[in-house]
């Protein structure tokens, strides 16, 4: 029997577990704490700052080992263990333990769409979305390049979006505020640009060989223009078709946006197929 794994909290005599004067308290601070707010995680870190042994010279502490004591049915007397809490505060460390992985894990799939297509306005890269339960506002969107972080709800997310949709739905010929940019390149467009350019450095290209390359980059810029334009063209009848709704609609959405951009404001832009951004007007 003295050979036995013993649980932490309990210690043998005369073959039979009983509390251990000193661990046993610390299994009742562990109940105590968690269920009056701490995390997994802080209370580790505390037990691990102050070098309580978990087993003979061991004193780290961590999230798993604060959870397999809460977890552990022989604190309220099972397995012929004395109990060490009560059973109430056993089930409410256990529903709130529960409570805790659902809020973590729960995202739904037009959050998810979201996260996949949302970068930083100011410098492209794509945004980060981090929960933390113990914040009044969980949810979190991040920049890891730019370094800036703004709390913002699922709901607010993707009323925004909504809003934007609604507009877009309302109006169709918003898409056409912006003139096409002056210097529209594709792949191809810049291939050829690149190929002009070292043949002009070259100098053993003919006159009428560098006229035929700067041809060629026209058409394929003019390429890339008619292109957009036949885009937007498709984007301002998908609009039109569409009636405005307070619910997300997915299906046009992925038909019509390439990215979301997010701005350390919290305010969100629409970046549609065509490369044409919306954002929320100034009123």
């Amino acid at each position: 029997m003295s050979n036995r794994y013993i649980p932490y909290g309990y210690k043998f005599e005369a073959g039979q577990p009983v509390p251990h004067p000193d661990e046993s308290q610390i299994v009742g601070e562990i109940f105590h704490r968690y269920c009056a707010g701490d995390s997994l995680k802080v209370i580790a870190e505390d037990l691990t700052h102050r070098q309580l042994e978990y087993s003979p010279g061991k004193t780290s502490w961590d999230k798993a080992r604060i959870k397999r004591i809460l977890e552990n049915s022989r604190y309220i007397g099972s397995d012929e263990y004395p109990a060490l809490i009560q059973r109430e505060q056993f089930v409410a460390a256990n529903l709130k333990k529960e409570q805790t992985n659902t809020n973590k894990l729960t995202i739904d799939d037009d959050t998810k769409l979201f996260k996949e297509l949302t970068v930083c306005a100011k410098c492209g890269k794509k945004v980060t979305r981090r929960t933390d339960s113990r914040s009044a506002e969980p949810v979190s969107w991040k920049c890891p390049d730019c370094g800036w972080s703004v709390r913002m709800s699922d709901e607010r997310f993707k009323a925004q979006v909504i809003s934007l949709m609604n507009t877009l739905i309302h109006d169709p010929a918003a898409i056409m505020l912006d003139t096409l940019p002056q210097e529209v390149h594709t792949l191809e467009s810049k291939r050829l640009l690149n190929e002009f350019h070292r043949a002009l450095d070259s100098r053993q290209a003919s006159e009428g060989e560098l006229i035929k390359m700067v041809f060629e980059i026209g058409a394929a810029n003019y390429q890339a223009i008619d292109s957009r334009e036949a885009i937007t063209a498709r984007l301002m009848a998908d609009f039109a078709k569409a009636a405005p709704s307070p619910d997300f609609q997915r299906e046009i959405f992925q038909r019509t946006v390439r990215r979301i951009l997010l701005r350390p404001d919290g305010s969100l832009g629409l970046e549609l197929q065509n490369r044409h951004i919306v954002t929320e007007r100034k009123k």
